[in-house]
């Protein structure tokens, strides 16, 4: 299985570079609690960062925030009756396009 997934990935660095795409692969010492949280931060200060340069506000997550909505009304909550009448009338999902 190691070897599949590293030829997969040598792959795709190819593919992307071949396609002229940027492409980086991040290499971890270890993999530990320690290594996996600088990685994650990692992650998270590139996200800040591009957004930055995009002019776009990363910590504002308006999906999240529906997200919590629609919870609070599933759940029942005081003051989310409209939201879940609004959630129970949606369209539902057609088996057919499940997979």
């Amino acid at each position: 299985m190691e070897e599949l997934i590293q030829a997969e990935n040598k792959a795709t660095a190819y593919a992307l570079m071949q396609a002229g795409r940027m492409n980086y692969t991040v290499t971890l010492p270890e993999l530990n609690a320690f290594t996996l949280g600088q990685l994650l931060f990692y992650f998270e200060m590139q996200t800040a960062y591009a957004g930055a340069m995009f002019n776009i506000n990363t910590f504002n997550q308006p999906g999240v925030e529906n997200g919590k909505i629609a919870t609070f009304a599933l759940l029942g909550k005081k003051g989310y009756d409209q939201k879940r009448e609004e959630i129970e009338s949606a369209p539902t999902s057609n088996e057919k396009y499940m997979v």
